[in-house]
Parts: C-alpha cells; structure tokens; sequence
C-alpha cells in the first residue's frame, strides 16, 4: 500500500478552491488551516495513508495512538462571490522527496475529483529570528495572483531567488501543469517555535482573498501563550547562561544601592 484513501462522505462541491496546511516551518500553515476549519465548522469528508509517511505512531497525553494521515474536509459557500473549500491538514508529509511527489499527485488526484480548479498553499519562512508583525510572503504559479496579492500588502516580487520545501511548493508545481492555479502565503517566522502570530497574518491575507469572515479570538489566546512562553524560555536561558559565566548577570536592586 502506497496510499489508501477512505472516504467517509462523497460531497457535491461547486468549483471548491483547495487550501493546503501541513505541517512545515512554525506550523504556520497547519495552524492556519485547521483554524479555519474549526471556526468555519468544516466537515470531513475523507482520510488519507501512506506508507511514504514516517514510521512512527504520536502518542496522546491520554496514552492513545494517533496514526500519521491527512484529512480532507469540505465547507459549502454561504453566500454570493464566496466558494466552496476543501481543506487538507494533517500531522505530516512525506519523509523523501518521491514520497512529497506521489503525495502532491494523490492531493491534487482528490481535489480534481470534486472540481478544484484553484488552490491556497500555506506555510511559514523561516527568517531565524523573533518576528512581531509578521509580513506575509507569496509565491504563484499564474501571474493573475500577483496583483490579488500585492493590493493586500503580500510581498511577492523579491531581489534574489528563493525556493519553497515540500508540498506548499510542489502542489502549485504539479497543479500548474493540471491547469490549477494559486499562490503559497507564507507567513514570517522565527523558524525556531510554534508560531500562531505568523498564521494569523497569513490567516488575514487568506480570509480576505476569499470573501470569509472568521473569528480571531481563539488564534489571538494561543499568540499571548505562545510569547509568554518564549518569555518564559528566554529568562531561562539567560539564567543558565549567567551560571555558567557565559554571559554576565545583572546586578540586582539592592546590589545596585550597595554598588552606588
């Protein structure tokens, strides 16, 4: 078995837009993706297996499994110049890049089986250090997308050449040449954490393109405890460096008053 797919429901999508969230640099794609799903209240309709995805089962805190897959959910247009969506998340993606290439082939074989003819890629770029007020990048594989990015302040033209890794990159690849166009947003990121500030941004550019409201809310809590938690490992990191003489502590109030 390379890849086994059970289909849970068939629905029927009018010209539904695939938007893609895996898991890659910061989460940013993933969260991003499985936000929209909750807030939207998608609905699965379909699970997907590979033996190309890594070897290993996630253990729950309650002590259960869960196995490595994708899963598709669908979400019906509520209202004119809105389009019906089929959302891919999952916890992983391929471990070689053959396996990135038949996954991407089987995505895009499941989105053109219910009428995709466009598509949203989401993911982070890693920039190595903290970013406040992410800026949200974008590549395309038809140039019609780059004005739709660029009026809501996504940077798409850039001095040098860059690359994107996995299946953000190669579904608008192998899409193009399906005749299924779209964009990658990627949200700035440190790189180095979990970064739901970053998927908010890239969250904002989305939503907009798309005609959909969403609440913001939830995504807006897991920021706060995502930089308290960076806080949090910052002064622990500092601690351990001043005991190691790596870096030198500050002196304290009350040495301060001793030393003045």
């Amino acid at each position: 078995m390379q890849f086994e797919v059970v289909f849970t429901r068939k629905p029927e999508l009018r010209s539904p837009v695939l938007i893609e969230g895996l898991p890659g640099i910061g989460h940013v794609g993933k969260i991003a993706a499985r936000h929209m799903v909750r807030e939207l209240r998608a609905k699965k309709f379909a699970r997907l297996y590979s033996a190309t995805f890594p070897p290993h089962v996630i253990i729950k805190k309650t002590g259960m499994i869960e196995e490595m897959k994708n899963e598709f959910y669908y979400w019906k247009a509520e209202s004119e110049g809105q389009h019906d969506l089929i959302f891919v998340i999952g916890n992983t993606q391929s471990t070689s890049p053959e396996g990135q290439y038949l996954l991407c082939e089987k995505i895009l074989d499941i989105a053109q089986e219910f009428g995709a003819r466009e598509m949203f890629t989401l993911g982070g770029l890693g920039v190595g250090r903290a970013v406040d007020s992410p800026k949200v990048f974008g590549a395309v594989n038809h140039p019609r997308y780059i004005p739709i990015l660029e009026e809501r302040g996504v940077v798409v033209k850039r001095d040098g050449v860059g690359q994107i890794i996995g299946v953000s990159g190669m579904l608008l690849s192998q899409g193009k040449r399906r005749g299924i166009y779209g964009a990658c947003l990627m949200g700035e990121t440190s790189g180095f954490y979990v970064d739901p500030n970053s998927a908010r941004a890239v969250l904002e550019v989305l939503t907009s393109i798309l005609g959909v409201e969403i609440s913001m809310e939830k995504l807006v809590k897991r920021v706060k405890d995502a930089a308290r938690r960076v806080e949090e490992a910052a002064k622990l990191e500092r601690k351990m460096m001043e005991d190691m003489g790596i870096i030198r502590r500050e002196p304290t109030d009350d040495e301060m008053r001793y030393i003045g």
